[in-house]
Order: structure tokens, then C-alpha cells, then sequence
């Protein structure tokens, strides 16, 4: 009685991995239209860290506005601003 257990076991085994094998290329298929996203997202990731480690590069462009449009600064920081405190609010109700 035993040996038949097993033998059901495999063949259920077997057609397990069968289906585990067509779902990941088909996965792999689908996945592969995503991958120009993917890739425009991790230049963005990685331009963000970029930035977040050299602060110092935004000075000049800052600097620039001010000289030559100082109501557009004051414009901009002040909607940078409530994108910010959105962003804030956002990141607390996903937390709860």
C-alpha cells in the first residue's frame, strides 16, 4: 500500500513543478514589457540617492532663480511646500 502513496505523491509532485515551470515563463513573459519602466524607475531611484547624498548640487539652480526671478522662488517653495506636507500625510496613513 505504501509504494502506491508515493507513486500518487510523485505524479502529484511532478505536475506541481509542471505548473510551477509554466507560470513562471509566463510571468517571465509578461514581466519583460514592464522592464523599460522598470529601468526608467531605477535611474530615477538612483538619481534621487544622487542627490540625496550631494545636496550641494541644488545650490546654483537655487541660486540662479533667486537672481533672476525671485517671486518665481517664492511660488515655488511655497507649492514645494504643500507637496511636502501632502507627501507627509500620505506616508502617515499608509502607516497606519
Amino acid at each position: 500500500m505504501m509504494p502506491t502513496v508515493t507513486g500518487t505523491l510523485m505524479q502529484k509532485r511532478n505536475v506541481l513543478l509542471a505548473q510551477i515551470a509554466a507560470e513562471r515563463a509566463a510571468l517571465a513573459q509578461q514581466g519583460a514589457a514592464l522592464r523599460p519602466a522598470a529601468q526608467v524607475i531605477d535611474k530615477v531611484s538612483s538619481g534621487m540617492r544622487y542627490v540625496s547624498k550631494h545636496p550641494e548640487i541644488l545650490v546654483l539652480p537655487a541660486a540662479i532663480l533667486a537672481l533672476w526671478r525671485p517671486r518665481r522662488l517664492v511660488s515655488l517653495a511655497v507649492s514645494g511646500l504643500g507637496f511636502w506636507r501632502m507627501l507627509q500625510g500620505w506616508r502617515t496613513r499608509i502607516r497606519q
